[in-house]
């Protein structure tokens, strides 16, 4: 049996991994005299809400640490609380640390939290040859992963709620680009999927 010590070293190694993760570009943004933040003007009240939900994630992690017995136990899941669902857990978040990774690696300079105020480069280039988002598609399956490891109704709603979130942040982030970079961003669009290496469907960037 995998002990409970254990998932909790993990699961706080993940969170200073996710925080060193943003605050290094960052901080690498700032120093060439960039806005690193950007604006959320523009973007819909549930892109507004991603700071939230990951805030929310991040104060649940912390008590988990804490409160672990009492936690695990609120509203869980039986039938998932085995150890070969909390080691695809731990496979699935060292899999979304990678793809978010590649993708903050491939963006550099471009790195913001929001939508950019300066002038930024449209990056098709490393692992957005294959996916257009392939940061939000690591914290999507980050999620899954953490849910994986702590099978409960909290942490499925918390998942959710951030699923939800970023993936309204994307679709305004769609927007911008195809606003910013007009015909290049539409034909990059249509060769490359959202979140998986082949598209789906033939909506409009506009629904």
């Amino acid at each position: 049996m995998i002990e409970p010590l254990f998932i909790k070293i993990f699961l706080i190694t993940v969170l200073i991994l996710f925080l060193i993760g943003v605050i290094v570009p960052v901080v690498a943004v700032r120093r060439k005299g960039m806005n690193p933040h950007g604006t959320h003007e523009g973007g819909s009240l549930l892109t507004r809400l991603t700071s939230v939900s990951i805030m929310i994630w991040l104060i649940y992690i912390i008590l988990y640490v804490i409160f672990d017995d009492y936690i695990r136990n609120l509203w869980s899941f039986a039938f998932l609380s085995f150890d070969i669902y909390i080691i695809i857990g731990i496979i699935v978040i060292i899999i979304s640390f990678i793809i978010e990774s590649l993708g903050i690696k491939a963006l550099g300079l471009n790195f913001r939290i929001e939508f950019p105020l300066e002038e930024t480069e449209l990056i098709t280039s490393g692992i957005y040859r294959f996916m257009r988002h392939p940061i939000v598609f690591g914290i999507f399956i980050l999620f899954i992963g953490n849910f994986l490891i702590i099978p409960n109704l909290f942490t499925l709603i918390i998942s959710i709620f951030n699923i939800i979130t970023f993936n309204s942040k994307v679709r305004d982030e769609e927007k911008f680009l195809s606003t910013r970079f007009g015909d290049i961003y539409e034909d990059y669009r249509q060769k490359v999927g959202r979140y998986l290496p082949f598209r789906i469907g033939k909506r409009s960037i506009k629904e």
